[in-house]
């Protein structure tokens, strides 16, 4: 078994008293990273899915990489439409963008070309053609793939607006990989388990204040658990399945 822990939409500002939304995103974050150290001590992999700085500053990553150094056997990230993806790859530690361990293999991907500049995003040609040599690389292992963009819709109708927008081509490419059993993203701020194509498409909500579900309009969370700070338990397993819990943090 695989355990992986997903952070996801952590929104962090150049400062770390600077709000978003009217909230400290960095308290937000501290808070899942304590509750992560607290009962899931050193997982195999920490995946942080995108919009980890909210304009890309150079501060905040700088920032992130030590809040995360040690915490798992591998740290990795993704770019998110709010990323600066050049000032990323500087952290070459955390810029790996394949992971095989066991029965697994983990492939992320940089959905951020073609900005729409509200949000949007798109896997570039080159990416999913370096996709596909990766999993003829390893035919004998389950595949997780990790995006910032969901590539399904969610019946949130600003939300879907700024999915993945070549997801067609995302869903027809991959429709040849027979192991294929998980993607996983963020991007919504929201919990999402979706059955496509008989993949199982998980979204985490963020660390950062969550959007609530379904609107036409991007409406914050007020009040209740669904507001709170999250992220995603998830154990890939031996045989190809997987478990997974999203955990809420109070405050």
């Amino acid at each position: 078994m695989l355990r992986i822990i997903q952070v996801t939409d952590c929104h962090l500002q150049s400062s770390k008293d600077d709000l978003f939304k009217d909230e400290n995103p960095e308290q937000r974050l501290l808070a899942v990273l304590d509750d992560v150290k607290a009962n899931y001590h050193y997982p195999e992999f920490i995946l942080l899915t995108g919009d980890l700085a909210h304009h890309g500053y150079s501060a905040a990553y700088e920032r992130l990489q030590s809040y995360t150094k040690d915490m798992a056997t591998a740290v990795r990230w993704i770019p998110g439409n709010h990323d600066d993806a050049g000032k990323m790859l500087e952290y070459q530690s955390l810029s790996g963008k394949v992971l095989v361990e066991g029965a697994w293999c983990i492939i992320l991907l940089d959905s951020t070309s073609k900005p729409d500049g509200v949000g949007g995003g798109t896997l570039s040609c080159a990416q999913l053609s370096w996709l596909d040599d990766v999993v003829a690389e390893y035919p004998e292992h389950y595949l997780l793939i990790g995006m910032h963009h969901p590539p399904v819709k969610v019946g949130s109708r600003w939300q879907d607006a700024i999915m993945l927008a070549n997801a067609e081509a995302f869903w027809a490419q991959v429709s040849a990989y027979d192991k294929l059993k998980l993607v996983l993203c963020g991007h919504l701020h929201q919990e999402h388990q979706i059955i496509h194509d008989g993949v199982s498409v998980l979204v985490a909500p963020a660390t950062a204040p969550q959007f609530a579900v379904g609107t036409d309009a991007p409406l914050v969370e007020s009040g209740g658990v669904l507001s709170l700070p999250g992220y995603r338990v998830l154990d890939l397993l031996d045989d190809g399945g997987f478990e997974t819990i999203v955990k809420r943090v109070s405050l």
